[in-house]
């Protein structure tokens, strides 16, 4: 009768293990190729992150599922998302001059049919940041007039749409927040991720909202889709060579796409609730 092999022991295991790895530094200074030296990374990522795991349940004392790391920036990104969403929604109309610089929102009421889907609901339009004037700046004052002065230029651009015929400025409200600096661009981030706002470049169907005033050589002679949408901007039209980026159906079928695919919040109890969830997880 054939012997039973013996069960291997952790302590035997562990032996294995690190004669392995002395192995695999000894193969490590023989100068990989990069394409050996890329897997070998990703691989021991793996390995790692494993034997982590390992660790953790050998230890009789329970460890943490969520460690909240307030220097995390998308930690911070998520929260200064939630204050955000405290803040109440407003015309998005002239004011006067404002120090500070931030993050906000722009959310669209009006009787544009492709917007149809967003319109009187908690999905913005679009989400933008206004960085300060100084990179080291301590104080709104310090920051300049820059969220202010960002607002303004798209009551401007809306302005000129209005005047084109398919937008009115009085569609429109946003929400706006002066945060401290060096957070605007993980606040704006976390935000377009979670909404997909339609107006945004990173979304890849309607954007060009946030150009102002480029010369035509600079957009390599292409019109930017939202400038196709909504014509109005004299900018994006006094160069009779300048052609559309995308055609116009083009534009209008893939808002349609968008919406008929991405989440759209009708309350901000929905939103908040993504908020929520998100926070009880570990970030990224």
């Amino acid at each position: 009768m054939p012997d039973t092999p013996s069960r291997d022991t952790l302590s035997g295991v562990l032996a294995r293990l690190e004669a392995e790895l002395s192995a695999l530094n000894e193969a490590a200074r023989e100068g990989p190729s990069d394409h050996a030296r890329r897997s070998a990374e990703k691989t021991l990522a793996g390995l790692i992150s494993r034997a982590e795991d390992l660790r953790r349940r050998l230890d009789p004392t329970a460890y943490p599922d969520l460690v909240l790391d307030p220097s995390n920036p998308s930690v911070v990104a998520r929260l200064i998302g939630l204050v955000l969403l405290a803040q109440p929604r407003t015309p998005l109309a002239p004011t006067g001059s404002a120090y500070g610089s931030g993050i906000y929102a722009l959310y669209y009421n009006g009787a544009f049919p492709n917007y149809a889907p967003i319109r009187g609901c908690e999905t913005p339009i679009y989400v933008g940041k206004a960085d300060p004037k100084d990179p080291n700046a301590t104080t709104p004052r310090a920051q300049g007039e820059r969220l202010a002065r960002r607002l303004k230029d798209h009551v401007r651009t809306i302005r000129a749409a209005e005047r084109g015929g398919t937008l009115s400025l009085a569609d429109f409200e946003q929400r706006s927040l002066v945060i401290q600096t060096g957070w605007q661009s993980a606040a704006e981030e976390y935000l377009i991720g979670l909404f997909r706002p339609v107006w945004n470049r990173e979304t890849g169907i309607c954007y060009g909202f946030g150009k102002h005033g480029d010369a035509p050589k600079t957009r390599a002679n292409q019109r930017s889709p939202w400038d196709t949408l909504h014509p109005g901007r004299a900018w994006a039209h006094r160069d009779p060579s300048m052609t559309d980026a995308r055609p116009r159906q083009a534009i209008v079928d893939d808002i349609e796409r968008h919406f008929a695919t991405t989440r759209i919040y009708s309350d901000l109890d929905a939103v908040v609730q993504v908020f929520m969830e998100d926070l009880r997880r570990p970030a990224g």
